[in-house]
């Protein structure tokens, strides 16, 4: 379907002549109608009409499509559609931030510096979120790490994600008292892992040698890492350090580990490492690989003593289309090894 499926309909006489009639309808459902029609056909001169709404409106419903039809629009009013966000949206089950989010980063990024100081816990919280996805400049920096330094402890992990996602450097001062908190603890972990800084790098460093078993936060910062080198410094750790019982990682979740950039230590880790569960769970970052040193890898893991090793490579390998999964011998243990997905662990 098009984006704006009725663009042209906005120049027929038909909607000409009723669009305003009924946009202001006593009826509810000819006003939800009109907002739908307006963002349908793109009608970006009732832009104003549609803001106006949204101080107008007083059924709940009404007022939602409102606001939706100026985020369809793509509204570059983003301080007001900010504000009825703020008091319209379920932060727990957001429908309408996602598009939000992608109105114009140079609009969202000045609504957010004029509400991150609010009084209002959800609009703290928001314009946090916004920074996180808008350009990274010194006044950016400097909000967030104040909102850091001062916000109330179970709101400053917004900003903390925000200061993550933008890897913005230089915050071992701050960031070192947070590690002693519950609430702040891992994601003050993944913000240190992310920055380009030295110091607040080779500080990750310090906190895994000082343990004999690596925490699964401290493992997960370096694995959720932009940075390429913390994510091949977590592969040796799968195999150099002890790891915590169980634990749980989802390659789907790093899309880094598909890049040649890290496919040599990829491939050594799965070599070297003697967790199943982990091993079960590498295994399928080979999933589009053909390689002759993935092919061999792949065979030694589908003849692995652990059924559930052979049943994830299997399943990695199962409908990978290279010729050199089409060989008669590689075919049995591709079959045997889906086959053991039914048979108790060795």
């Amino acid at each position: 379907m098009a984006v704006f499926p009725l663009y042209e309909f906005k120049n027929d006489k038909l909607y000409i002549n009723n669009i305003h009639h009924l946009l202001n309808s006593k009826n509810a459902n000819q006003r939800i109608f009109a907002y739908l029609v307006i963002a349908s056909a793109c009608d970006t001169s009732k832009e104003h009409a549609l803001l106006e709404k949204l101080t107008l409106e007083k059924d709940k419903g009404n007022l939602i499509w409102a606001g939706m039809a100026l985020l369809y629009l793509k509204s570059k009013h983003t301080t007001e559609l900010f504000d009825f966000l703020v008091k319209n949206e379920v932060f727990s089950d957001a429908h309408m931030i996602p598009m939000y989010i992608q109105l114009d980063k140079d609009s969202l990024q000045q609504t957010a510096y004029k509400r991150i100081n609010s009084k209002d816990v959800k609009s703290k919280i928001l314009a946090a979120q916004i920074l996180a996805v808008t350009s990274l400049n010194s006044k950016t920096e400097e909000v967030l790490k104040h909102a850091v330094q001062t916000w109330d402890l179970n709101i400053k992990g917004y900003a903390i994600y925000s200061v993550k996602e933008l890897q913005i450097g230089n915050l071992l001062e701050t960031f070192k008292p947070l590690l002693a908190h519950k609430e702040t603890r891992s994601i003050s972990l993944e913000a240190l892992a992310n920055s380009p800084t030295k110091d607040d790098q080779e500080f990750l460093y310090t906190l895994v040698n000082e343990q004999d078993t690596i925490s699964s936060e401290l493992l997960d910062c370096f694995y959720k890492s932009k940075n390429i080198n913390n994510l091949k410094y977590w592969l040796t750790l799968l195999y150099t350090k002890k790891l915590p019982d169980s634990y749980i990682f989802f390659v789907f979740a790093q899309p880094l580990l598909n890049s040649d950039s890290v496919l040599l230590e990829l491939q050594t880790a799965l070599q070297k490492i003697t967790d199943k569960e982990v091993l079960s769970e590498l295994v399928r970052a080979l999933n589009n690989r053909d390689d002759d040193e993935s092919v061999q890898i792949i065979k030694t893991l589908l003849q692995h003593k652990s059924s559930t090793v052979r049943y994830w490579t299997a399943k990695t390998v199962e409908n990978n289309k290279s010729a050199k999964f089409n060989e008669t011998a590689i075919r049995k243990l591709i079959k045997s090894g889906v086959e053991d997905g039914n048979t108790p662990d060795d």
